[in-house]
């Protein structure tokens, strides 16, 4: 409600009235609403106190008394309007919702129903105005209001306000004042020509002391005689224009002749310094024509003479739109860079009266108008349009991809469906939804260019942190190109948390990319105080072998700065060449298993509730006595599944062998799983990480936020 204070058009107008409406609920807020294009107005029936709003704005007002005219305007409806809350703060609300720019110079009228700008059109300055408007809006469901954006009516033309007092005043004004004229003239005449008289008296012969019945001047007068009778100008003697101008009507024209009209001007409003204007505001205020807002208009195009559009190409996409949302056939026959004809190859007869667009290049404007436009249909909608395109349709529902990138093309097609009332086929949906995802995510191959330009980036602003890029060279078709083969990246803050406040437990495990170009994602993880994932390093390369994985850990390994290998503990699952390389690079340390995948592999034999459990019993085990005690156990209920769990290392996935220096009896790999997918879940068959099917570039940026926002911490769980 301040900030409705502060607004220059509104603030004036707040008198003693303000506090009732500063204090009332915006209850009609939530129930009046703006009118969507081609709704039909409501029915209001015997309800009173709903009316609707009808708001011209954009516009201005030109010509004078009964001319006045409000052209180049925008029309909107609001509706639902209540007459126990109406007040100026409601017109300040839907004037914002329209875009409305309000300043000191903009003024809201009113016309009263069934009147026109002459006799009906008010300011809407204070409460008294308002109350009108409620009375008229009981009476008439409809009020119109118009936006004047530059003050023309009130400070340049206050005598053309439809003002019925102030047209009283102007006409008394104006008989006042040429009253007073026409006495003031009958006094002078009267005092000449008794100044005459007397000075002829003075020089005429004694004896002449009457003449035409008239007693002279040497003569005493009589008491009774009255002389202002005979110095007055009602003497026929001395001219018949008194006689005339009081019993002649002039308005009355006999003769038909030219009559000579004097419009009556305030000479205050000709000085004032807003008509000062340069030939350039000139030229702008004569070719005001409505611009096209391709950010709102493009939902629902509507053409009108004289639009104006920035470029031909906004004007072909307004044109395409239009096609779709009328489900009809336009075809540009002349579409050229500076002139479009557009004309319907439906069932519209060829001519005047059919629909056609023509526009051309202005210059007074530097864009394309609209010059002839004929908006007529006369044929029936038609099912199959080829404007409706895979491009057009990316435009469109872009947002819905972004808030749901893995959409279906069933769930596109029945959005379509609803929304334009066709469906096109799934080739064109499936390269709308490519198009779609491309645009979010950016072009595979460009990423990928990007990268070198990423990872100086990031070891320019953060010192400390390493990026590790190789590729492979081939030669094809005769030219040498380079191809992406494995890439090595870490965070300082990471390495340096881990090795100063984490436990010396090493997390790792790979994923495989879901892009174009596949890969497969690896990653190294720890285990905070918290017991919570901590993020070490990251790397992906072409495929999951035992040389890649010798690669990742050998570059993690020296990274790390780590001579001893003895101190830390590898925790992985049994993936193809991880065991190998794991004994390799980090020959000294204790590898763990995850349990979950040992499981995995054994339930492909040895299915079964008991002999799950055992299973994990077996594993759970802190002490030897325990362990013996489950495995005969084991043995007793399946002599093969016991033959199959004594091949395994004890010291990889029993508690009761594990080292004491992590201070960690962690059994499940679920750090890693779950770094590897954004959502906190476990691993489980047709689980995809949405994160692998984004291009690489994108996959790096979203791991650094996951950092930064701490969106991949979980505690410790262990799940049988």
């Amino acid at each position: 409600m301040a900030a409705m204070m502060d607004e220059p058009w509104i603030a004036p107008h707040l008198g003693s009235w303000a506090s009732t409406i500063l204090f009332s609920p915006f209850t009609m807020a939530d129930e009046a609403y703006h009118r969507a294009w081609k709704m039909q107005p409501p029915d209001y029936g015997g309800n009173a106190n709903r009316f609707s709003v009808e708001i011209f704005h954009n516009g201005f007002f030109s010509g004078l008394h009964e001319d006045l005219l409000y052209i180049d305007g925008s029309q909107d409806f609001f509706d639902n309007c209540n007459v126990d809350t109406w007040s100026i703060l409601w017109i300040h609300d839907f004037l914002s919702g329209l875009g409305v720019q309000m300043d000191e110079k903009m003024q809201v009228f009113w016309c009263k129903p069934g009147k026109d700008f002459s006799d009906g059109l008010l300011c809407i300055e204070n409460d008294a105005d308002i109350v009108s408007m409620i009375e008229a809006a009981r009476v008439h469901k409809t009020l119109s209001l118009f936006v004047d954006h530059t003050n023309f009516v009130k400070s340049l033309r206050s005598d053309v306000l439809g003002n019925a007092r102030i047209e009283e005043d102007a006409v008394e004004l104006l008989q006042n004042a040429s009253g007073r004229v026409v006495e003031n003239e009958q006094s002078a005449s009267a005092r000449e020509v008794e100044h005459e008289r007397m000075d002829m008296a003075d020089m005429a012969v004694p004896c002449e002391k009457k003449r035409r019945g008239k007693q002279s001047f040497d003569e005493p007068v009589d008491e009774e005689t009255d002389l202002d009778f005979y110095d007055s100008d009602f003497d026929a003697e001395d001219g018949d224009d008194d006689i005339f101008s009081a019993t002649v009507d002039r308005s009355v024209n006999d003769n038909n002749e030219p009559l000579e009209i004097t419009e009556l001007e305030d000479d205050a409003g000709l000085d004032n310094e807003d008509l000062q204007l340069t030939k350039e505001q000139q030229e702008e205020l004569q070719y005001k024509f409505k611009q096209f807002n391709a950010e709102v208009d493009m939902e629902h195009p509507d053409f009108k003479t004289g639009m104006i559009f920035a470029n031909v190409k906004e004007l072909r996409a307004a044109i395409t739109a239009y096609s779709v949302k009328e489900r009809v056939k336009i075809k540009k026959v002349r579409n050229e860079s500076g002139r479009i004809h557009a004309v319907c190859l439906g069932e519209c007869p060829v001519g005047n009266y059919s629909w056609f667009l023509k526009a051309s290049e202005d210059n007074r404007k530097e864009a394309m108008v609209v010059k002839n436009y004929c908006g007529k249909h006369l044929c029936e909608r038609v099912w199959e349009l080829k404007a409706l395109t895979a491009t057009f349709l990316t435009e469109y529902f872009i947002d819905e991809f972004r808030d749901n990138q893995k959409m279906d093309l069933q769930t596109f097609a029945n959005k379509i469906q609803r929304k334009f009332n066709m469906c096109p086929n799934k080739w064109k949906l499936r390269r709308a939804r490519k198009q779609a995802l491309i645009k979010i995510h950016g072009d595979e191959a460009e990423q990928f260019s990007l990268l070198r330009d990423y990872g100086h980036e990031l070891t320019t602003k953060n010192p400390g942190s390493k990026f590790f890029l190789s590729t492979n060279k081939s030669n094809k078709n005769g030219e040498l190109k380079e191809h992406f083969a494995t890439l090595y990246w870490s965070y300082d803050a990471c390495k340096r948390g881990f090795l100063e406040g984490c436990r010396p437990l090493i997390c790792i495990d790979g994923c495989h990319i879901k892009t174009r170009y596949k890969g497969v994602l690896l990653t190294a993880v720890g285990i905070d105080p918290n017991d919570c994932i901590f993020p070490i390093a990251m790397g992906v390369c072409e495929v999951e072998c035992t040389s890649s994985w010798e690669w990742f850990l050998t570059t993690l390994r020296d990274d790390l700065n780590i001579t001893n290998t003895g101190n830390f503990t590898v925790m992985s699952d049994r993936q193809k060449g991880l065991i190998k390389a794991v004994q390799t690079v980090f020959l000294d340390s204790e590898h763990r298993h995850c349990v979950r995948h040992i499981y995995q592999n054994y339930h492909k034999k040895h299915k079964g509730e008991t002999l799950k459990n055992d299973l994990w019993a077996i594993a759970r085990s802190t002490n030897i006595p325990s362990w013996q005690k489950h495995m005969d156990k084991l043995e007793a209920d399946s002599p093969s599944a016991f033959d199959w769990v004594s091949e395994l290392p004890p010291n990889t996935w029993i508690k009761a062998f594990f080292s004491d220096l992590p201070k960690c009896d962690m059994l499940l790999n679920n750090h890693s799983e779950v770094f590897n997918r954004k959502e906190h879940i476990y691993l489980s068959p047709g689980a995809l990480n949405h994160c692998r099917k984004k291009v690489l570039l994108l996959q790096l940026r979203e791991k650094l936020c996951q950092l930064q926002e701490g969106e991949s911490r979980l505690p410790k769980q262990e799940v049988p």
